[in-house]
């Protein structure tokens, strides 16, 4: 297949997919308010410790999205359990994400603690997803004692959101 053909081939191709996704009848552009559970494991790694941490997250959330381009924001709380590490270590933490399309942007304000040693952290959040699942890199910004050896200085997160009570802004 020569590169004319190529180009032909695949312009066909999109205008076709194109018109598969526009045939629906009736459009859904309304913003919904939903209260969620968040749920989500992380994988932490980083230079601090020669080890890899995994992360449980559970939390709750309320999340408003919809619209024509799919967009929205959602605030929570919730905490982190480290699954492998050598004290019991978790970390309550508040968070904040906008979403616009499938980019999600936020930032969580967390305190891991393994009940001797403790760190306050700063973590932006940069990703993929929507208000009901996202995947996202989430670099430590370490505020207080460096030396925690309970985590590293980042994170890759898959979360799913399900949803408790949905409602129809106005």
């Amino acid at each position: 297949m020569n590169q004319s053909m190529y180009q032909k081939f695949t312009l066909l191709v999109f205008l076709c997919a194109t018109a598969c996704f526009y045939g629906q009848e009736k459009y859904e552009y309304d913003f919904y308010t939903n209260t969620n559970i968040e749920t989500g494991y992380s994988y932490n790694f980083g230079k601090l410790n020669n080890k890899n941490f995994h992360l449980l997250s559970i939390g709750l959330n309320k999340t408003t999205y919809g619209g024509r381009h799919g967009g929205g924001y959602s605030y929570g709380m919730g905490t982190d359990i480290a699954l492998n590490t050598k004290n019991f270590t978790i970390a309550p933490k508040v968070n904040g994400f906008i979403y616009y399309q499938f980019i999600v942007i936020g930032s969580e304000l967390a305190w891991y603690t393994d009940f001797k040693k403790s760190s306050l952290r700063y973590i932006p959040i940069f990703g993929i997803g929507n208000a009901k699942a996202k995947i996202t890199i989430n670099p430590h910004v370490i505020l207080t004692t460096k030396e925690f050896d309970s985590m590293n200085h980042g994170a890759i997160q898959l979360t799913i959101n399900f949803s408790l009570d949905k409602k129809k802004r106005n």
